[in-house]
């Protein structure tokens, strides 16, 4: 019995002769007594003229449009399965849940149709059981989803479009609701929710954001005003991450309108000599080039020390400090404007040409925002700010224009007032307010009008109180993690690949860097970030996040089990994009992987290129950074991190609430079966017997590493046996890893792991047990994000039905038993599929405990009794 969606409709065909049979008569009056007859009139035989000829009209409309909707929905992959005098239904796959939606709201708003004449329709999914083809387009069914999907279409409205609340795609989130419609048909009460017709799928949802406008700065009309300051002087402006701190630099820029202007930010790891420096000149150059303005004409002596600084091989201080001086120098009696955005993380370098370019009286002016509480870069101390300003939370009024603006002025002002106020009053957080309550569908924007989805959207306190740790994190980042959640695992791996290279990095570094993580390519998902706000291109082939906050959240939601290898294959990315220099970013990333070798290597090379451009201080701290990672590589005998060089799919973490101790004893007692049985699905029944171990930095002893020499520890006699082949070592370590999994020995189950990986042996074993280690740390949503990425890979049936398995008791683990029972169930399916009575031993059995674990008895049995039977039936 196939899965189906079904699509009801009801209209309303009038009789064209209701005089004609007796089977039909008018509604009796107020006492059940027929109603009296009128007296008659001239005009009686005209409006029984009318009457009859409107009704035909009637009948002839509710056909022709019926059959207008056969059509079309035969066009989309519809084929009609039930018909009757005031209802018919089409059947589409599961797949097509898009097209089933549409069919419908076409017809519910359907402009060319009188509001009460338009049909009513109700959408279900279910099982659905043949009965018999008529046609083409037309095979007879029915089935549950017939029968709900009727009864929703008999009590919505005309021009409603009602779903079956336990719909896929209504559970999943996939289709936006406008609330609930509550009828009787017959002796049942029916309950449906009511589809947005105009925004049916979330997709169109989220494409609102790409509606918010780009206000005027608001409200710091007086911080503006103080940084005017003199020529050859230096301004602070000091302001929370999403304060505005940085539009308020290029409004800066935009008021004093002078002769030249470089923005300077951080690049990457903020470890190359002069990466922030090179990276604002070429960018100053493009933009120069672009808009058609003359590029300064440098003393010939400097020319080539502008190229040095381009390509990434640098120069003293000094001639860095007379190129940013002619760059920066006035013309027609306006002064050059250098501003330096997040000045904490621009590197020291380009920081001390900065402070020499600095010349009392006659050079440029400079602006460099921090935080609230960073101190002055060491390179800018020896200067004296001429002025200090700090950038504060907006007024109410403010903040509730700032609602206004970025809504293009489509909402009203109690609508104004409402949002404005759910959302801490830093521009920064106001906009990502809005646009989460886009994309989840609080806020819905049509046409001209902007107002919330349901009437509580907005309203009241927020959700809940928020802990020390909340109120000190940027104002912004709650709404950011809200609208991580909802954006797709592709689309949120490119941008953690992108947080990962420093937020500012070339579409080619990010690709390489998503290489292998199933992550599509930037030119795919460009549109749709950009178009969300998500990042911005700052020149052509380069993308920048839209904030250091949203940087900052990117990385704390990277799994601490994962950030190594993030790191590495960052480290490698850079080794190859980057200029010589550049190499200490890649040195950074792969101290942070724990992978020390190719940390001094890296640190060295760029340590001695600094050394030939006279950069003595960034030399002098390379190479004692160089020494550092190969002194703390001396005291250990393994090799580099066993870590995975390539960083794992990344998907959006699902949210786990509660803890549920009965499914966990099932899904314990499931693991003991799959461990037994050699293919391990499960999740580890000891607890865990140390906090998750963060990634070493330069500074970090190393921790977990195997050592080869290590008294009784298996690797020692496994990964250096001169004897055994690769494929031997992969099946020993296998064996290892389940007898490790089953003593709930975590610490040696994760190095066991590791070492697996290396081989590149049982890839998918690796990815559950890695799993399991999570699910044992009690890290939930970092397994169920594994295990759901494993589940959902093009496998072998023998594999999926593995896989699945795994998913099922994870979710068991987590509290999820419906989620759990389908996985198994998925998972059962998928052994038999795959003849493995070994399999299905082991998901009868998961399901029988899962079964008992939730009071089901009688199926706990019914389950154990399929288990015995599996185990009893000879292999295939």
């Amino acid at each position: 019995m196939p899965e189906r969606i079904v699509v009801s409709f009801r209209g309303t065909a009038a009789l064209s002769q209701p005089d004609s049979t007796d089977a039909v008569a008018p509604w009796p009056g107020r006492r059940g007594a027929p109603r009296a007859p009128a007296p008659p009139s001239r005009a009686a035989p005209a409006r029984a003229a009318r009457s009859t000829g409107g009704a035909a009209r009637g009948e002839e409309s509710y056909l022709a449009r019926a059959l207008a909707l056969k059509k079309r929905a035969e066009a989309l992959g519809a084929t009609l399965c039930a018909w009757s005098a005031q209802t018919f239904s089409f059947e589409f796959t599961p797949d097509d849940v898009e097209e089933a939606v549409l069919l419908a709201a076409l017809a519910a708003e359907d402009a060319s149709v009188h509001p009460d004449a338009r049909f009513a329709v109700g959408i279900a999914q279910g099982e659905m059981t043949y009965v018999g083809e008529a046609g083409r387009f037309t095979a007879l069914s029915w089935g549950q989803p017939l029968l709900v999907a009727v009864m929703l279409a008999r009590v919505a409205l005309p021009g409603d479009v009602l779903l079956d609340p336990a719909l896929p795609a209504v559970i999943s989130g996939e289709l936006m609701t406008l609330g609930a419609h509550r009828g009787i048909d017959g002796a049942r009460r029916v309950r449906g929710l009511r589809l947005d017709a105009q925004q049916p799928l979330r997709r169109q949802v989220a494409e609102s954001v790409a509606r918010l406008c780009k206000p005027p700065l608001i409200g710091r009309e007086a911080e503006l005003a103080e940084l005017a300051v003199p020529p050859g002087s230096l301004a602070i402006v000091r302001a929370e991450p999403g304060a505005g701190g940085t539009r308020l630099l290029l409004e800066l820029e935009r008021l004093l309108a002078p002769s030249r202007s470089l923005f300077v930010a951080p690049i990457g790891a903020s470890r190359e000599p002069f990466g922030a420096l090179r990276r604002a000149l070429a960018r100053a150059a493009l933009r120069a080039e672009k808009s058609r303005a003359r590029a300064p004409v440098l003393p010939d002596r400097l020319k080539p020390a502008l190229a040095r600084l381009l390509a990434g091989e640098g120069v003293e201080p000094r001639i860095a400090a007379e190129v940013l001086a002619v760059w920066l120098a006035p013309s027609d009696v306006r002064v050059g404007l250098l501003a330096v955005d997040d000045a904490s993380e621009v590197d020291a370098a380009s920081l001390d040409a900065i402070a020499l370019a600095l010349s009392p009286g006659g050079g440029p002016r400079a602006v460099a925002r921090l935080g609230r509480s960073d101190p002055l870069p060491a390179p800018l101390t020896a200067l004296t700010p001429a002025a200090t300003v700090t950038l504060g939370p907006l007024s109410g009024p403010g903040a509730q224009d700032l609602v206004r603006r970025l809504l293009d002025g489509c909402i009203d002002e109690a609508g104004a007032r409402r949002w404005a106020a759910r959302a801490p009053a830093y521009p920064l957080a106001v906009r990502e307010l809005l646009c989460e309550a886009l994309e989840s569908g609080a806020l819905r924007w049509i046409g001209r009008s902007v107002g919330p989805r349901r009437r509580s959207a907005g309203r009241g306190r927020p959700p809940r109180t928020m802990t020390g740790a909340e109120l000190a994190a940027p104002p912004a980042l709650r709404s950011i993690e809200g609208r991580l959640r909802l954006l797709a695992i592709g689309q949120r791996t490119v941008l953690t690949a992108l947080a990962t290279l420093g937020g500012d990095a070339s579409d080619a570094a990010i690709d390489a860097l998503c290489d292998g993580t199933g992550a599509p390519k930037i030119a795919a998902v460009q549109a749709a970030l950009l178009g969300a706000g998500w990042v911005f291109r700052p020149e052509p082939g380069w993308l920048r996040l839209s904030s250091r906050t949203l940087r900052d959240a990117l990385l704390a939601g990277v799994p601490p089990g994962e950030r190594a290898a993030w790191h590495l294959a960052a480290a490698r990315v850079v080794e190859d994009h980057a200029s010589v220099l550049g190499l200490a970013d890649a040195a950074w990333h792969a101290a942070k992987a724990g992978d020390r070798r190719s940390a001094a290597d890296l640190a060295g090379r760029a340590g001695r290129a600094a050394g030939d451009a006279l950069l003595e201080g960034s030399a002098a701290e390379l190479l004692a950074f160089a020494d550092e990672q190969e002194t703390a590589r001396d005291h250990r005998d393994g090799a580099p991190d066993s870590s995975s060089s390539q960083p794992p799919t990344y998907r959006t973490p699902i949210e786990v609430v509660g803890d549920a101790p009965e499914p966990q004893r099932a899904a314990r007692s499931a693991l003991a079966l799959e461990g037994e049985r050699g293919d391990v699905a499960g999740a580890p029944t000891a607890q865990p017997d140390d906090a998750p171990r963060d990634f070493p930095d330069e500074t970090s002893p190393d921790v977990g590493l195997p050592c080869a020499d290590a008294s009784g520890d298996p690797l020692a006699k496994t990964t250096e046996s001169p004897v055994l082949s690769m494929n031997d070592i992969a099946v020993r370590l296998a064996e290892l890893a389940k007898q490790a999994l089953v003593q709930g020995d975590l610490r040696t189950l994760e190095r066991l792991v590791g070492e697996l990986r290396r081989t590149g042996e049982h890839l998918d074993l690796a990815e559950r047990m890695t799993g399991l280690i999570s699910l044992g740390r009690g890290a939930k949503e970092e397994a169920l994000r594994r295990f759901r990425i494993a589940a959902e890979a093009d496998a072998s049936p023998s594999q999926r039905a593995r896989a699945l398995l795994a998913y099922g008791v994870a979710l068991a683990a987590s509290g999820r038993t419906e989620g759990a029972l389908l996985e198994a169930l998925s998972a059962l399916a998928r052994a038999r599929e795959a003849e493995d009575p070994h399999g299905e031993q082991a998901c009868a059995q998961f399901l029988a405990q899962l079964a008992a674990a939730t009071g089901h008895e009688g199926a706990a049995r019914a389950w154990a009794q399929v288990a015995r039977l599996a185990g009893a039936a000879p292999p295939s």
